[in-house]
C-alpha cells in the first residue's frame, strides 16, 4: 500500500527514488531537491503561509546580513517588498520544475475559520482576469 509514496525527505534517498513515486513536501523542500516532475499540486493557495517568512527576531535574514546599512530601520514596506519578492521566486522556481501541469488547491476557509485571500491567490486571479480580457 505504501509503495511509491515518499513522505519524508532524506538526502541519501534521492538516488533510490522510484520514477512513479509521489513526493509530498513543503514547497521549499521540493525546491531544494532541484528535480523536475510531470505534475505538481499546490495546496491551499489562498493561505498567507505562501508568503510569510518565519519570524526569528534574533536572526533576521535581512537586517543582520553584512550589506545591510547600519542604523537603517526595517519597515513594513520593506517587509511587504521582501515577501512579494520571495513569493515570486518561490512560484517561479516551482513552475520551472514542472513539465506538464500544476493543479491549484483552493480552500475558502483557513484553519482558523476565516476567508483566505492571500497574495498567491490574488496573483492567479489577476492572471486569469487578463486571460479573459485578452481573449
Amino acid at each position: 500500500m505504501r509503495e511509491g509514496l515518499l513522505a519524508a525527505f532524506y538526502p541519501l534517498s534521492w538516488r533510490d527514488e522510484l520514477a512513479d513515486a509521489v513526493f509530498i513536501a513543503p514547497a521549499y523542500t521540493f525546491l531544494m531537491r532541484n528535480r523536475t516532475v510531470r505534475f505538481q499540486f499546490w495546496l491551499d493557495i489562498g493561505s498567507e503561509g505562501w508568503w510569510e517568512r518565519l519570524y526569528q527576531p534574533l536572526t533576521h535574514p535581512y537586517v543582520l546580513r553584512r550589506g545591510y546599512p547600519p542604523g537603517r530601520i526595517w519597515t513594513d514596506e520593506d517587509e511587504v517588498t521582501s515577501r512579494t519578492e520571495s513569493l515570486y521566486k518561490l512560484a517561479l522556481g516551482l513552475i520551472r520544475r514542472c513539465r506538464e501541469r500544476i493543479y491549484l488547491g483552493i480552500s475558502d476557509l483557513g484553519e482558523r475559520g476565516f476567508e483566505q485571500r492571500g497574495p498567491l491567490l490574488h496573483a492567479f486571479q489577476r492572471v486569469l482576469e487578463r486571460g479573459i480580457t485578452d481573449s
